[in-house]
C-alpha cells in the first residue's frame, strides 16, 4: 500500500524515523540505549560481554565496527586502501576531488562538501564513516502487553562514542543513515541470522557518526558532511510545502549515498555533472524533515498526492541508477574492498 511505499523509500533516503511500519517515537525509532564494544572498567566489560553473548546480533555488529574502524582511521586505513592498486587509485581520486568548508546554505547547515575540480556524473566522491551500528526490530506483543515490542538496538565502537551517543540520541542525529535494507540488494552484516527460504526478513541496518572524531578520519570519509539542498524547517507543513521541498531538493541534488563493497560501507556517487566550487547536495527525504519539525501535530501530518508519489518513485529510480553506475564503473574497487575487509 501507499504507506508501505513511503516507509520503504523513507528508509532508503536516509530517514531516521521513517523505517518502522509501527509508530516510532517523535524523534526516532531507536529508543534503546547504545552499548559499547569496548570498556575500560572491568565491571563494564563484564556487562558488555554478557550482553553480546546473549544477543546474537551484537557479535556481528561488533565485528563490522571493528573492520570499519580500521578502514576509516587515518592511522590504520592503509591496511585496506594500500591492499590493491584499484583501492589506492580510488583513495587518491576522492582526495583530489573534494574539500570540506562552510556550507553555502548558511551557518545553520554547518560544514558542507565542495568540488575542487569539475566532476562527471557517476564518480565516487566520498565514503560514509560509522562510529555506531544498529538495527530496527519490532516483535509482536507478549501475553502481558498489547504493545509491540521494540527490540531495536545500537552498538558503539568505543567508550568515547558511547558517551557521545548517550548525549546525542540516534533518533535526533543528522548523520543517521540506512546502510542495509532490501532495496540495497546487498548482504547485511545480520543476514546470516535469517533464513530467506522461510520468508525471514533481515531487519534494516543503520549507521551513525560521532562528529567529535572527524579529525581521526582518513581524508576520503567525508560523505557525512553532505547537506540536503532544501528542507521543511521554518515552514508550515502541508501538501504544497512537501511537494515544493521535493522540487527544490531534487533540483539541488547532485549525488546520493549507495551501498559499496561490504556491509556496512556506503559511498557517495555523483548523479550529474558537478562544477568546480559547487557544493555537493543529496536529498534526505520528507520523513527526515518531518522528524525535525518541532510541532508534533505537524510531524504527524499524512499527505499523499500523485505528484508527491511521483517524486518519491523518481528518487528511488535515481538511487537504482546510481547503484548500477557504481557496479559498472567501480566493480574492481568494490570487489577489492570486500576482499580487504575479509582479510582484516
Amino acid at each position: 500500500n501507499m504507506r508501505s511505499i513511503i516507509i520503504t523509500l523513507g528508509t532508503l533516503l536516509c530517514i531516521p524515523n521513517g523505517a518502522s511500519s509501527f509508530a516510532p517515537s517523535k524523534h526516532g525509532c531507536f529508543r534503546t540505549s547504545t552499548t559499547s564494544i569496548n570498556s575500560s572498567e572491568e565491571s563494564e566489560a563484564d556487562t558488555t560481554t554478557v550482553t553480546i553473548q546473549s544477543n546474537p546480533f551484537l557479535p556481528l555488529l561488533s565485528e563490522g565496527l571493528r573492520r570499519t574502524s580500521i578502514a576509516t582511521n587515518k592511522a590504520t586505513s592503509d591496511q585496506v586502501f594500500a591492499s590493491s592498486p584499484s583501492l589506492q587509485r580510488l583513495r587518491q581520486q576522492v582526495k583530489q576531488l573534494t574539500k570540506v568548508g562552510p556550507s553555502s546554505l548558511g551557518e545553520h547547515a554547518g560544514n558542507g562538501l565542495f568540488a575542487t575540480k569539475n566532476i562527471k556524473a557517476g564518480t565516487i566522491v566520498g565514503l560514509y564513516p560509522a562510529h555506531a551500528l544498529g538495527y530496527e526490530l519490532v516483535a509482536p506483543p507478549t501475553d502481558d502487553s498489547d504493545e509491540m515490542q521494540d527490540l531495536s538496538m545500537f552498538i558503539a565502537g568505543s567508550n568515547e562514542d558511547e558517551l557521545y551517543f548517550q548525549a546525542n540520541p540516534h533518533g535526533n542525529s543528522p548523520y543517521l543513515h540506512a546502510t542495509d535494507q532490501p532495496l540495497f540488494q546487498r548482504q547485511s552484516l545480520l543476514s546470516s541470522l535469517f533464513d530467506e527460504s522461510k520468508d525471514e526478513m533481515t531487519p534494516p541496518l543503520y549507521l551513525d557518526v560521532n562528529p567529535n572524531r572527524n579529525s581521526e578520519l582518513d581524508e576520503i570519509w567525508t560523505s557525512h558532511y553532505i547537506n540536503d539542498g532544501a528542507s521543511l524547517l521554518n515552514t508550515k507543513v502541508d501538501g504544497d510545502s512537501i511537494e515544493q521541498y521535493y522540487v527544490q531538493s531534487t533540483k539541488a541534488k547532485n549525488c546520493c549515498h549507495i551501498p559499496f563493497g561490504p556491509s556496512p560501507i556506503l559511498a557517495t556517487i555523483t548523479t550529474k555533472k558537478v562544477k568546480k566550487g559547487e557544493e555537493l547536495f543529496t536529498s534526505y527525504g520528507v520523513v527526515y524533515w518531518l522528524g525535525s519539525v518541532e510541532d508534533p501535530d505537524e510531524a504527524d501530518v499524512a499527505v499523499m498526492t500523485e505528484k508527491l508519489q511521483e517524486q518519491i518513485v523518481e528518487s528511488a529510480r535515481d538511487l537504482q541508477k546510481a547503484m548500477e553506475s557504481a557496479s559498472t564503473g567501480y566493480s574492481n574497487e568494490s570487489s577489492d574492498l570486500d576482499q580487504a575487509f575479509n582479510n582484516l
